[in-house]
């Protein structure tokens, strides 16, 4: 797998993270407030794994010509 293929995936992955915390934000409209809580940790953990992602594609693919 080449740095541009494995920076690739990671860039699949940050937009699959970005989609599922737009619709968990959709879904705390209408969750109760007992769900709220859960919800909020969940999409803090999930934007952290975003930009996790998108750091770690970026520097996949500034590293791809070095090899």
């Amino acid at each position: 797998m080449t740095y541009s293929e494995w920076a690739e995936e990671y860039f699949e992955s940050a937009g699959n993270l970005k989609e599922r915390i737009a619709e968990m934000k959709n879904e705390m409209k209408t969750a109760t407030p007992d769900k709220l809580a859960e919800f909020t940790n969940r999409i803090n953990i999930m934007t952290s794994m975003y930009y996790e992602c998108m750091d770690t594609a970026r520097l996949l693919a500034k590293r791809k010509g070095e090899c």
